[in-house]
């Protein structure tokens, strides 16, 4: 009896199975982060980059990587809403939301906060896509000096 139990219960839970985790392949990055002296992307734009959208501790998280940089946009809300959100390095409001760009190189990894600009979310009808348009500004302080990064992206996802 428990066997043909057993059986039964797996038969139930096999077209139940979990929720299938998809990427996106874009054969040009739409992600440009330009040193604000020389024009210099990090991202190159002829690159193929991968998107990923994904949750974090029940919340949205879009990942674009390209080799081994990343830019990472970390929504405080479960779904996508059309909104203008302000970038902040902790989002404490369901108006801000988190990005960073981080990098490897050989065994290290830096994490760099994209310090202030907006987001833009918005549904497209007519292509069924959600439109996110990213511009930001990354300040690095190495010594005494301090660099400007412009981070700007404009993608589609499902």
């Amino acid at each position: 009896m428990r066997f043909l139990l057993i059986i039964c219960l797996l038969a139930l839970v096999q077209p139940a199975s979990a929720q299938e985790e998809r990427d996106t392949t874009w054969k040009q990055c739409p992600v440009y982060i330009t040193d604000t002296v020389t024009a210099n992307n990090f991202f190159l734009s002829a690159r193929p980059c991968t998107i990923r959208v994904n949750r974090y501790n029940g919340d949205l998280k879009i990942v674009i990587e390209q080799k081994d940089q990343f830019l990472t946009l970390l929504f405080g809300e479960k779904k996508l809403r059309t909104n203008k959100y302000k970038i902040q390095t902790r989002a404490d409001n369901r108006n801000e939301i988190v990005v960073k760009y981080s990098f490897r190189s050989g065994d290290q990894v830096s994490y760099v906060d994209v310090a202030n600009g907006t987001v833009e979310t918005w549904f497209d009808k007519e292509k069924q896509l959600w439109q996110i348009k990213v511009n930001g500004l990354i300040a690095n302080l190495v010594d005494r000096t301090v660099t400007y990064y412009r981070v700007k992206a404009d993608f589609n996802i499902l």
